[in-house]
């Protein structure tokens, strides 16, 4: 399953936060996990939204540091979060108003 993806991802963040990274960084991956785990579990679709912070927070703290077992890792979530997107049929991109073939659609509600 597709969702998988994502706790696996969380699973890669949560082995680098027991690792040895500083307090507030690991009070800021335990977050990050526990996002990932809330959006792998949701009813709807993950909120892309969410996803992009996250997969970006991760890329700065792996920036950060000079831990390549850490930077490696941190890596491996962002790919899962990638794959995990590549299996979405739209990228959600059909709420925002846009069709397949990149135009805006004009039937979308921009409220």
């Amino acid at each position: 399953m597709a969702r998988d993806l994502l706790h696996q991802a969380a699973d890669n963040v949560e082995a680098v936060e027991t690792e040895r990274p500083a307090k507030d960084t690991s009070n800021r991956l335990a977050s990050l996990a526990d996002q990932l785990r809330s959006q792998a579990q949701r009813d709807a679709t993950p909120a892309l939204g969410v996803l992009d912070r996250i997969q970006h927070a991760l890329h700065d703290i792996a920036e950060e540091t000079d831990d390549d077992t850490v930077s490696n890792r941190l890596e491996d979530a962002r790919e899962q979060i990638f794959t995990f997107l590549e299996t979405l049929e739209d990228r959600g991109m059909k709420q925002h108003g846009w069709s397949e073939n990149k135009e805006p659609n004009a039937s979308a509600n921009h409220e």
